[in-house]
């Protein structure tokens, strides 16, 4: 019972973040990736592919869905920083053996990072694995669209 009422509200969540990532949707900055391995987000597993991930640095979210499949959630994350401004948009994963788990996200043209947070799986995989490799993988931004005058 506890946890389909955990349930309810992770979903209720996850919709209100998107009706609100909705109204301020200029908050936002996208990134497309193409994974050529499968991964995790979140307790998700994800095939690789072309995702696109929308970060939203005000409400600390990372939108992922992907670009040729129907893949779709929001993640909770962490603000980070570095010490400088990344100019390439990137990705970075955690990665145990052959799994792969997305750790951070980094937009370009900031230094304002986020960091995802671990999940019971990962946490057990370090246990027993050890420090994972980490595996950085370089993102696009998309050109806007062209206005006709």
């Amino acid at each position: 019972m506890k946890n389909l009422i955990f349930n309810y509200l992770r979903v209720l969540c996850a919709c209100a973040i998107l009706a609100v990532s909705s109204l301020s949707a200029q908050s936002g900055r996208r990134m497309i990736a193409n994974v050529p391995f499968d991964f995790t987000v979140m307790g998700h597993h994800l095939r690789a592919g072309s995702y696109s991930l929308t970060t939203n640095l005000i409400q600390g979210t990372v939108f992922v869905r992907g670009e040729e499949n129907d893949s779709a959630m929001f993640a909770l994350t962490i603000a980070t920083q570095a010490p400088q401004s990344q100019i390439q948009p990137k990705l970075v994963f955690n990665r145990y053996g052959d799994r792969y788990f997305l750790a951070q996200v980094w937009p370009p043209e900031t230094d304002q990072g986020r960091l995802l947070p671990t999940s019971k799986e990962e946490r057990e995989l370090a246990r027993a694995a050890g420090r994972p490799e980490v595996v950085a993988l370089l993102a696009t931004v998309p050109k806007p669209p062209k206005t006709g005058h």
